[in-house]
């Protein structure tokens, strides 16, 4: 084990000129750069026992995708593991892929000192032992991620600024922070995560973490941390729950800023949730809508800030009635004091953004109705530019012809929605009804232009008139009840497995989607539905296959697909019972594919082509099978191409005189069928 030192004329780390001696080091080597060394680049795949700066004054290049790995069974020279020094220059080639892996399986602690220098990924990761004690300032390039694999990690009360840090595996490892101020910049994933705690130990000591990112999730194992705090514009998750000493939430001018909470958290000290501004304001939830999450903390410090399933606990006071800027209520809140509701009226007769001070007392709140009742002088448009508008809002009474615009902001309203004829919706922003308890959804014949998501856990939504929206119409929480109205969407689509309903009731749900794509989509799991007096209808003229999954959660009415024009084929998942599948067009050639290894059941099939334009009918897979049932009469067809479909159930299946039979079928009679006392049986009786 000997100390190799970097020549005065430096060179790539890999040549053997670079070094006194004419040796490349090896992983018994310790390593100098001192003052008589020139300048190095890390070329190559590098290794080393310890790496010691001390004295140096040159440039160390650092290429990218490249891996300096320093340690073995032994401790480096002095302890030293890394040090680099301030009078040195270390260039990254690139932030991340300039690596530093620590293996040392010594038992001895090992200091690393990046002396303020930027680094890219570090890794500390022993396959036995390793202590890695940090004596210096470290960070890193953005998105570089520190990893604690295996091993000791003491930081020592080192300030440092990660892009990332993780240590979620099953090894034995200890991370010790002291009185360390560690920052952590980067805002588009989980940006620490402890997740796995199997061999996990954690010493939080005094110190402090902040999480800067826009957007960062905090996974925490469930340990106990000691000061943590998200600071980013946009959307802060808390994963894992666990214990803090303080614990804070601040936001900025953004009015999306969240905190969303995975689990239930326990504060010795105080939980801070502040929003910005009245306009700028902070959401406290629970990350599963419907399922409260509980804060138990010694003291509680709020403004701005509105709560959606949050269970306030500990010897804190939760009375936020008067806190600056005031508490909303969005919901599924226990033991918690709010702002108290307060109508609101729009003020005057022009357009403004709804954060503006055009209120009859002040921007509306989660929990207040809102009332837009006057006579616009022109085509005034009032943009939601708040992402909470309110509880119920209507339009009733206003006159002219005025437009609410969605915006670019994401918009939930937790109560009913009156609009009115003549006015008219824009924006792009999906619209969230998070309302509990009976609400309803008034169109009056205008159209939706964004996605609309009914997402209120044991609320219920009914429709008073026909509902149109040129987005998708999801069911994510809560009860949809159309009654004997239409809807006219996108698609469908049915999210999650939480308690919901779908009362689909007596009218035609179109479907309008003319890409290749799916338009319906349900699952069955927690969903309560009723459909069978019901039409769902494919709209979309296009070449394009459109798929319906309809989960298996019941009985179907009606599923069309006759629009004359449209070739592409329909593509049925899942296990359903429909009343009558409508697949005949005498103007097209397209093709209806059935689940394979799986059972439709049909009381009326009406599928028929004509002599130039046969009707494929097929299973998704090609050689097995995709059975059609029917319990009794007969379902008669024509001008068919049938491949590996196999009829049964009671029912006699004709295919008639015209139909090919390709391959793979059974239980098809490929004839016209027999007159019924005298008549020709009418087709799919």
């Amino acid at each position: 084990m000997t100390t190799i030192v970097a020549a005065a004329g430096g060179g790539n780390w890999s040549a053997t000129g670079t070094w006194v001696g004419g040796v490349v080091p090896t992983a018994a080597n310790d390593v100098q750069l001192d003052g008589t060394s020139g300048n190095v680049t890390i070329d190559a795949a590098a290794v080393c026992r310890s790496l010691d700066c001390s004295g140096y004054t040159g440039t160390l290049t650092h290429n990218s995708a490249i891996t300096l790995t320093i340690g073995d069974g032994t401790a480096g020279a002095s302890s030293i593991a890394l040090k680099l020094v301030s009078g040195m220059t270390y260039t990254l080639g690139n932030a991340t892929s300039s690596a530093i892996s620590f293996i040392s399986t010594s038992a001895t602690v090992q200091t690393v000192d990046f002396a303020g220098k930027t680094s890219g990924n570090v890794t500390y990761n022993a396959s036995s032992n390793g202590s890695w004690q940090m004596t210096g300032v470290h960070n890193t390039g953005t998105g570089a991620t520190v990893n604690l694999t295996k091993g000791t990690l003491d930081t020592n009360g080192q300030t440092c600024s990660w892009g990332l840090f993780n240590s979620s595996n099953f090894n034995t490892r200890t991370l010790t922070l002291g009185a360390s101020a560690i920052t952590i910049t980067g805002g588009s994933a989980t940006v620490w995560t402890t997740a796995t705690t199997t061999g996990m130990t954690l010493n939080a000591n005094t110190s402090s973490i902040t999480c800067s990112g826009t957007t960062a999730t905090f996974s925490t194992g469930g340990l106990t941390y000691y000061d943590v705090a998200l600071t980013g514009g946009s959307v802060g998750t808390l994963t894992g729950g666990g214990s803090f000493h303080n614990l804070t939430r601040t936001g900025t001018v953004q009015k999306i800023g969240q905190f969303s909470l995975n689990a239930d958290v326990t504060v010795t000290g105080t939980f801070a949730c502040n929003g910005n501004s009245i306009t700028g304001r902070m959401w406290l939830l629970s990350g599963t809508t419907g399922t409260a999450r509980t804060i138990t903390a010694a003291a509680v410090s709020m403004s701005n800030v509105d709560l959606q399933d949050i269970t306030g606990a500990g010897a804190a006071s939760w009375d936020l009635s008067a806190i600056t800027g005031k508490s909303g209520d969005c919901g599924g809140n226990t033991n918690i004091t709010f702002t108290t509701s307060a109508a609101q009226t729009w003020s005057g007769t022009s357009g403004g953004n709804w954060s503006a001070n055009a209120w009859s007392g002040r921007v509306p709140l989660p929990q207040d109705d809102v009332t837009i009742s006057v006579a616009f002088s022109a085509s005034q448009t009032i943009t939601a530019d708040m992402p909470r508008c309110g509880r119920s809002i209507t339009w009733a009474g206003a006159t002219g012809t005025p437009t609410w615009s969605m915006g670019s902001t994401a918009n939930s309203v937790f109560g009913s929605i009156t609009l009115i004829a003549g006015m008219v919706i824009s924006g792009t922003s999906t619209l969230s009804l998070r309302g509990r308890g009976s609400h309803t959804l008034t169109g009056a014949g205008q159209q939706w232009t964004q996605a609309v998501d009914i997402a209120g856990p044991g609320g219920t939504y009914t429709l008073a008139d026909a509902f149109s929206s040129a987005g998708q119409l999801s069911l994510r929480n809560g009860t949809l009840d159309a009654a004997t109205f239409n809807v006219t969407v996108l698609s469908v689509r049915d999210v999650g497995t939480s308690t919901r309903a779908l009362t689909m009731g007596t009218g035609t749900w179109s479907t309008t989607d003319t890409t290749a794509t799916t338009v319906w989509t349900l699952n069955s799991s927690g969903l309560t539905f009723s459909g069978a007096s019901a039409t769902v209808a494919i709209t979309g003229t296009s070449a394009n296959s459109r798929t319906f999954d309809g989960g298996g959660v019941g009985t179907y009415g009606t599923l069309t697909y006759t629009l004359s024009g449209s070739t592409g084929a329909l593509v049925v998942t899942g296990a359903n019972t429909f009343g009558t599948i409508n697949f005949s067009d005498a103007s097209n050639a397209r093709t209806l594919t059935l689940p394979a290894s799986t059972t439709t059941t049909v009381t009326t099939f009406n599928v028929n082509g004509t002599a130039s334009k046969l009707m494929t009918v097929n299973s998704s897979t090609g050689g097995t099978a995709a059975t059609l049932s029917k319990s009794s009469g007969r379902v008669s067809c024509d001008y068919l191409s049938l491949q590996d479909s196999a009829a049964g159930g009671g029912a006699s299946f004709y295919a008639g005189n015209n139909s090919t039979n390709v391959s793979g079928n059974s239980g098809w009679t490929f004839t016209a069928p027999p007159p019924r006392g005298g008549t020709l049986a009418l087709m799919g009786v």
